[in-house]
């Protein structure tokens, strides 16, 4: 199932996400999606800013100052005016911007920090925490493509039946596209019949999602060596993955897994602005009762986390927010080439959606799933239940973790 390695209690998480997907949600479950990701919407802001200070303040000295940002453009406009090298591609790029900001998705909300040098401010780093809506997309997209591809073994396997039926073998068999149509959407139902009896999770393997924090650090051929020994000796910090980047998007992108500063986090409990948006959320009812449920969460966590640092250079960064791999054009082709449309994709999108929004509204419970896989909904019905979330609760409609 799937597991986002940067939270807390992931492990639980997935457990809910499994069974929502099977329609088999207990009565903890309602509770335990609002815990888990209002508390990591905090915690993951803490750790890594607590990494990412000391990482910046080591390989770029102690003048570095943390700017938080909420948009793109306020993202974008920092790293053109940043300058670190110039060529011809560079200025082209920023002339484009300066002339036609309108292209750039600049209003794409962003939940992060820019780490900055001297006066005027120059990028180096960001912190970001990618947005719910993004994260829900995500889980979506892992669980879309293992159905999908569960989907088509079933048609194959009915392929090959017929093609026994008929005495020949497989790759000698004809078939019509009416009949492959036929074939495909039997298979689909074989897969939902595997949800509805709830064994679809349990033969799923364990899909980690590792970005839903990510660091970007801005290097250069002097700098770089600096950076990879802070990253080497760092004691509570070892790579997972690693992967080079070449061709349309450039940069060395490392999965780490990182020793939770435990002691840090207790003794930063939110504040009364957090506990009392926690408190209309429905985490808890009452300032008490947050700080008791935070100080638990914290102290039964897993021991480590996960998530990605880049390492980037100055015309790869230009490339990658106004450039040939702009990173919102890219969300936007993931979309319009996903490959399964079905009503299991729809569907499956929509209760990720849901339950990420319902754990962030101030909506407290949602009984049985209203979104069940099997089922025919239009749009209508989805935009229905994200709006039931926000006019009955009071919760944040801004849906960022």
């Amino acid at each position: 199932m799937i597991l986002l390695g940067s939270l807390l209690h992931r492990q639980t998480l997935s457990e809910v996400i499994g069974r929502a997907v099977e329609d088999r949600t207990t009565p903890e479950d309602a509770r335990n999606l609002k815990v888990i990701v209002n508390l990591n919407s905090y915690l993951m802001r803490l750790y890594g800013m607590h990494f990412a200070e000391r990482l910046f303040a080591a390989v770029r000295g102690d003048g570095v100052r943390a700017i938080p940002a909420r948009t793109k453009g306020e993202v974008k406009d920092l790293i053109v005016a940043s300058a670190w090298t110039s060529s011809q591609r560079i200025e082209e790029l920023v002339l484009r911007y300066r002339r036609f900001p309108q292209d750039f998705y600049r209003e794409t909300p962003y939940v992060g920090t820019l780490f900055t040098i001297g006066d005027p401010p120059r990028y180096v780093g960001s912190c970001r925490i990618k947005r719910v809506r993004r994260v829900a997309e995500k889980c979506a997209r892992r669980l879309i493509d293992y159905m999908f591809d569960q989907i088509k073994a079933r048609a194959d396997e009915l392929a090959a039946e017929r093609a026994r039926h008929l005495g020949i073998p497989k790759d000698r068999l004809i078939t019509p596209p009416e009949e492959m149509a036929k074939e495909f959407r039997h298979a689909e139902l074989r897969v939902l019949k595997s949800v509805r009896e709830g064994t679809l999770v349990a033969s799923m393997p364990q899909f980690y999602i590792d970005d839903v924090v990510g660091l970007r650090i801005l290097v250069d051929p002097e700098l770089l060596p600096r950076v990879e020994s802070y990253l080497r000796d760092y004691g509570c910090l070892s790579v997972v993955d690693e992967k080079h980047f070449a061709g349309r998007f450039t940069g060395r992108n490392m999965v780490v897994s990182y020793t939770l500063p435990r002691d840090e986090l207790l003794a930063n409990p939110p504040g009364e602005a957090q506990c009392n948006m926690w408190i209309a959320r429905g985490v808890a009812p009452d300032r008490e009762a947050v700080l008791r449920t935070y100080r638990e969460f914290v102290e039964t966590a897993e021991d480590s986390v996960r998530f990605e640092i880049l390492l980037i250079d100055y015309e790869a960064l230009v490339e990658s927010e106004i450039g040939a791999s702009m990173h919102e054009q890219h969300i936007l082709e993931q979309r319009e080439t996903q490959e399964y449309r079905g009503r299991l994709a729809q569907n499956i999108e929509a209760l990720m959606v849901f339950l990420f929004s319902y754990a962030l509204s101030g909506s407290v419970e949602f009984g049985s799933v209203p979104i069940k896989l099997g089922g025919s909904y239009l749009p209508d019905y989805f935009e229905s239940l994200l709006r039931a979330l926000y006019v009955s609760g009071t919760g944040s409609s801004g849906l960022a973790m």
